[in-house]
């Protein structure tokens, strides 16, 4: 198939943006205490190019008539007409009409929405108020609460809508494992799920809570507490990172390496960077390239990628000669260097950016969708959102 000059510039394009899209992505998941909002209303123009949903087999199943959209949860998807957001089924049937300023997708039956009186509540699936419209801000819940902005501080809400604990901090995040990262009175701990202090607001920085430890920053340097506020491992790092399987990337100097809970180094401090790259494996950055080492040290692959992805589904992208390919959990390529630009695989599929457009393979490398559509997006509960000329 033979593509015009144009549509080569338009996929030149798609990858420059998609690379932005990647960082704004992972600057929204950093600071979780300044969502992002949609524009005004009269700032939103009706799409030249409409959204449309496609199954596995590429085949529209739901006409392209939507300005936005969102992927499916929990058999519901977030679709825009003009500057209204309301929800629809797999059947493409409106089941929530276009009414919100902003909406978001359903979790655990609850979806959080935004009028056009600039107030956040959540609803069911029938579109019934379960906790009424009257937030300056609020979060998704996490178990059991949510995190609410009342009068420029932070408090969690439960499911009933109530004030479980009251806005003190000036800072808040979502619970994990029980626990929450707060900053108040300009200092960081972390509170249980009645809002006490578990871990005095004392550091500069905290993480949650990994494999029985907690991530602390104090005075520049890094070390980890156990849950109950105990210094376990020296605050002592230059930097340091989250625990897993029993060891953690830390910075003694400038280099980093594997600790383990004892704070003794396993794999030696010689690296740029290490991140923890998903199925058992940590990634690894020497003298601008890129590796794969096991959780406990041994090496995966050679230090030879000039990029590294993380893994998910078993696979991890890498790029080497300016093109992108697969690997296994293995380290063995699962296709080579060929595409412009790849994304991660969800529910059996990623997309790849080609020459012609941007299609999907599957997780033996070979071409399941075809390019053939403006934009595609993942694939969500078996569909996957694409724009339609």
């Amino acid at each position: 198939m033979i593509y015009s000059m144009n549509r080569t510039l338009l996929v030149i394009l798609i990858l420059v943006i998609g690379f932005a899209c990647q960082e704004d992505t992972n600057q929204a998941k950093r600071n979780q205490s300044k969502p992002i909002l949609p524009k005004v209303e009269e700032e939103y123009d009706e799409a030249e190019i409409k959204w449309g949903y496609i199954n596995k087999g590429g085949r529209v199943v739901i006409k392209a008539t939507y300005d936005d959209c969102r992927g499916f949860k929990e058999g519901l998807a977030v679709v825009r007409k003009k500057s209204k957001w309301g929800f629809i089924n797999r059947s493409g049937k409106a089941v929530i009409k276009p009414s919100f300023k902003a909406a978001w997708s359903f979790q655990d039956g609850l979806a959080r929405v935004l009028t056009f009186e600039q107030k956040m509540g959540f609803i069911d699936k029938t579109g019934n108020w379960m906790i009424p419209a009257t937030h300056e801000e609020v979060q998704d819940f996490k178990e059991g609460l949510a995190r609410v902005q009342i009068e420029g501080m932070f408090g969690y809400i439960n499911t009933k809508g109530d004030l479980q604990i009251p806005n003190t901090f000036k800072q808040a995040w979502r619970f994990e494992n029980g626990l929450a990262k707060v900053k108040y009175r300009g200092k960081y701990g972390m509170i249980d799920t009645l809002g006490n202090f578990v871990i005095e607001a004392k550091y500069e920085n905290i993480s949650s809570l990994q494999s029985g430890l907690i991530r602390v920053k104090d005075q520049d340097l890094f070390g980890y507490l156990n849950p109950q506020g105990k210094v376990v491992i020296p605050i002592k790092f230059k930097n340091a990172k989250d625990f897993y399987q029993g060891y953690a990337p830390a910075k003694l100097n400038d280099n980093y390496g594997l600790i383990d809970k004892r704070g003794k180094y396993i794999a030696d401090p010689q690296y740029d960077d290490i991140w923890l790259a998903g199925e058992g494996n940590w990634g690894v950055a020497l003298d601008g390239k890129y590796g794969l080492f096991r959780y406990d040290g041994e090496a995966l692959t050679e230090i030879r990628f000039d990029q590294l992805y993380s893994f998910a589904e078993g696979r991890i992208g890498y790029q080497r000669g300016g093109l992108w390919g697969y690997l296994d959990t293995e380290g063995k390529a699962i296709t080579p260097p060929q595409f412009g630009l790849i994304w991660d695989f969800k529910e059996g599929l990623a997309r790849v950016a080609m020459r012609e457009g941007i299609g999907f393979i599957d997780k033996k490398g070979k071409l399941a969708i075809p390019p053939q559509y403006f934009d595609v997006r993942d694939f969500s509960e078996g569909l996957a959102r694409v724009q339609i000329y």
